[in-house]
């Protein structure tokens, strides 16, 4: 999963890669294209309250606890030692739909959400689609997910085949 951090006083969000592997959550920082830009930090991690989690980080161990807000499911409120860190955290699956500068009624890319397996391919370059229509189906960790026209227009390309290998934030797709 690719998730986006936003921190009091920074501009553009952060972005890292997460993955669990033998219990422990593993985050590795991307670059603006997706790629990846520093080393993989792995900690261990439990849960013992609600909102709580107890962490260790190269043998250390810390304490966290996350406020959230009600009203904006991607504020939060990280109290660690005596620091407070404000931060927006959200999926990058939700914003695998991106639009070009050129407006609203410009192409759109359909980007993959995740690292993964195109497994099919259903609408080829040139065929019209309407909001909602099925692109591509992507598998990721043994699912499959269906990327969807976020509007009507044309599938201008398709820059992927089926069985191809993907990653993370590459572009599969673009609707005219």
């Amino acid at each position: 999963m690719i998730i986006e951090v936003l921190l009091d006083g920074h501009d553009s969000p952060r972005r890292y890669r997460v993955t669990r592997t033998d219990g422990a959550i593993c985050l590795r920082q991307l670059d603006d294209e997706g790629a990846a830009d520093g080393e993989v930090i792995c900690l261990d991690w439990c849960a013992p309250e609600p909102r709580v989690y107890s962490l260790l980080l190269d043998g250390k161990s810390y304490d966290v606890h996350i406020d959230e807000d009600a009203t904006d499911e991607e504020a939060l409120e990280l109290h660690l030692m005596s620091r407070v860190i404000r931060a927006r955290a959200s999926d990058a699956r939700k914003r695998r739909v991106t639009k070009e500068a050129d407006g609203p009624d410009g192409p759109v890319q359909i980007a993959a959400p995740m690292p993964g397996r195109v497994v099919k391919v259903l609408t080829p370059e040139g065929t019209a689609v309407t909001r909602g229509d099925g692109i591509i189906v992507l598998e990721a960790m043994k699912m499959e997910n269906e990327l969807k026209a976020p509007r009507d227009g044309i599938v201008a390309s398709v820059l992927v085949e089926e069985g191809q290998g993907v990653e993370g934030g590459a572009l599969l797709a673009t609707i005219e």
